[in-house]
């Protein structure tokens, strides 16, 4: 289990370094602002923020199984992954995060778009429960902590449109789910 956890930073590194480089392009498109900007005009904590989510994502993914075993399967979700699988992953949810900055004026479209992507990508694959149960939870978790830093005035969306979030970001991480999955097979549940 130790050797689990300490697996966690490096991919909650690179989680955190991804999802700034696309908060970046948030920015720049106007999708959101931060009050108090510091660099690339995002705020101080966008980094170490991401470092912190991603962390507590990927700890609460290794203990889902445990907590939840007779919600679903999860034998496949809990072994060692392949590299080209994870990157195909990540480079999805890239797209997605990235897809949203732009299309940002047509929140209806950008919603169907990534919850029916998302639906048609869990057609695809496997251990559909277990990755479905953990995708509504990070899709309502994200939305409520990003909803909470819009109430504490730490970051303004454009198209505020549930608790000052947009809907489509529910399917942003409903995507991400699948892209952390595959992280934690290739990172933390690697064999050695």
């Amino acid at each position: 289990m130790k050797n689990k956890l300490i697996r966690i930073l490096p991919f909650a590194f690179l989680g955190a370094i991804v999802a700034t480089i696309c908060d970046a392009n948030h920015v720049f498109t106007e999708t959101l602002s931060y009050p108090d900007p510091f660099l690339f005009d995002q705020a101080w904590f966008v980094f170490p923020g991401f470092v912190v989510a991603f962390t507590f994502m990927a700890i609460n993914y290794l203990f889902a199984p445990a907590l939840f075993p007779k919600a679903a399967t999860s034998k496949e979700s809990t072994s060692s992954g392949s590299l080209s699988v994870f990157v195909e992953s990540l480079l999805f949810f890239m797209m997605v995060y990235l897809l949203s900055g732009f299309g940002n004026h047509y929140p209806n479209l950008l919603s169907v778009i990534f919850f029916s992507s998302f639906f048609i990508r869990l057609a695809f694959t496997y251990e559909k429960t277990f990755i479905l149960l953990f995708a509504i939870i990070l899709g309502i978790g994200g939305m409520a902590v990003e909803g909470a830093m819009t109430q504490l005035d730490l970051v303004h969306y454009r198209e505020p449109e549930i608790f000052g979030v947009p809907y489509w970001l529910g399917g942003v991480y409903m995507h991400g789910a699948l892209a952390l999955r595959e992280g934690m097979r290739n990172f933390v549940y690697r064999e050695n």
